[in-house]
């Protein structure tokens, strides 16, 4: 049995993964304690399930003959927390940040393809390297950033400089209020992600397919 005791490099509450499944997207870590209490003389296969059409076989843990403990062992002890800054929700300045453009995305061959872009962060596509500011930040504040999938793919959107907790999705609270750098984002739906503006600079937030970023989804945050 895995437990999950980290996120992008950040711990979290040790716990097992919803439905027996670890979901990763692009850049997204995570870090597993696996319980290998498996019987003598047995293999399982490590699968990657996402796509049920091309489910891939991508190890394999084998057991020798000989059993190492008779029974599983406790979840394992949380890692000590990183030091980052607590945000202040109630302080907080907030900002809706919306991923458009795709074939059912509301950008269409004429106004996608053939002009260059595809993609779209609050309904402009990206530059690469962007040229303005999509939003500005206070150095020190706490920002709530709202960032709305409203495409038919799934986008892992990644902020740099900073990471981010993860307080809720589609508008209910996460069960864990995990540290991240990169969410994972299901199409038509919605994460908020709070964070302290405490490295100062210009720092890009876009999705992590490269083909999406190179195409219109990425954006700059000026903190200062």
């Amino acid at each position: 049995m895995p437990w999950v005791v980290a996120l992008d490099g950040q711990p979290v509450e040790p716990h097992e993964p919803s439905l027996g499944r670890v979901v990763l997207g692009p850049a997204q870590r995570t870090d597993l304690v696996l319980d290998l209490s498996g019987e003598p003389d047995t293999a399982y296969p490590v699968r990657d399930t996402f796509y049920p059409a091309s489910v891939n076989v991508i190890a394999a843990l084998d057991y020798g003959p000989e059993r190492r403990r008779e029974r599983s062992v406790a979840p394992p002890p949380a890692l000590p927390p990183n030091t980052q800054p607590e945000p202040d929700l109630e302080g907080a300045e907030q900002h809706i940040v919306a991923f458009g453009g795709g074939m059912m995305g509301g950008v269409g061959m004429m106004g996608g393809m053939m002009s260059g872009h595809w993609w779209t962060v609050n309904g402009i596509p990206g530059t690469h390297p962007p040229r303005e500011a999509l939003v500005e930040l206070t150095l020190g504040r706490t920002c709530i950033f709202s960032l709305v999938n409203e495409t038919a793919w799934f986008h892992p959107i990644h902020l740099h400089g900073h990471v981010f907790r993860v307080v809720s999705r589609n508008g209910r609270p996460t069960r864990h209020r995990e540290w991240r750098d990169t969410v994972l984002i299901e199409p038509r739906a919605r994460a908020d992600v709070a964070f302290v503006a405490d490295n100062p600079g210009d720092w890009l937030l876009h999705c992590h397919i490269p083909e999406h970023m190179a195409s219109g989804m990425t954006a700059l945050v000026r903190v200062s």
